[in-house]
């Protein structure tokens, strides 16, 4: 499956909403609206392929193409789309609205991207003017001019990281969960990338 799956969750969106649709391929897309989220695909503007949910945030819509599940379940909304994107070979997913004013559904949202890299596909929540993913081997960035970039240890320690072409470079150094060294480096219009020994990266992305 060559598609990208895009996940519109019933969070917030950026102010920018033409940013969120310059994401947008032709033809190459497939866009699932969970409950709520069919709203923020009515503020872009778009229509979504599915609509899916126990629909306890969505009352009144009309659309064919629908996938309910009872209110009372064992995952989030996000968490059955991510099954249906596995079940019908997706391996690029995109997620839209996964930041919220609930603390533990952001958070919760973010853990997914780890389940899908642990089952071999590729994700990202897009938040203009952020990107948010995960790591687990070196990662290059190419050449950017400007932007922030953070590096958030979802393991308790990152083994040998290092950092070049950015502001703030290391050289092999071990870094532990709650160490805030990684917080906020720069891009300097280098050459820029990070490799590391072992663990798992979040990697907080300003859009160049």
């Amino acid at each position: 499956m060559n598609k990208k799956l895009i996940i519109v969750l019933n969070g917030e969106l950026s102010d920018d909403l033409e940013k969120y649709k310059k994401r947008l391929i032709d033809n190459q897309n497939f866009i699932i609206a969970c409950d709520g989220g069919y709203n923020n695909c009515k503020k872009l503007n778009i229509k979504p392929d599915l609509i899916l949910g126990d629909f306890d945030s969505l009352q009144e819509f009309e659309f064919d193409n629908i996938l309910k599940f009872p209110k009372e379940k064992d995952k989030s909304d996000f968490e059955l789309a991510i099954d249906y994107g596995f079940e019908k070979g997706f391996k690029d997913f995109e997620t839209w609205g996964a930041i919220g004013k609930r603390l533990d559904h952001t958070l919760f949202n973010i853990s997914l991207l780890l389940r899908i890299k642990k089952e071999g596909g590729n994700a990202n929540i897009y938040h203009p003017p952020y990107i948010v993913f995960i790591i687990d081997k070196e990662y290059n960035f190419g050449v950017r001019n400007s932007g922030f970039v953070s590096f958030y240890p979802l393991t308790s320690e990152i083994k040998g990281l290092t950092i070049k072409g950015m502001k703030y470079e290391l050289n092999e150094k071990d870094i532990y969960l709650g160490s805030t060294e990684t917080l906020s480096n720069e891009f300097i219009g280098k050459e820029s990338f990070v490799n590391f020994k072992e663990g798992i990266i979040l990697v907080i992305l300003e859009e160049a």
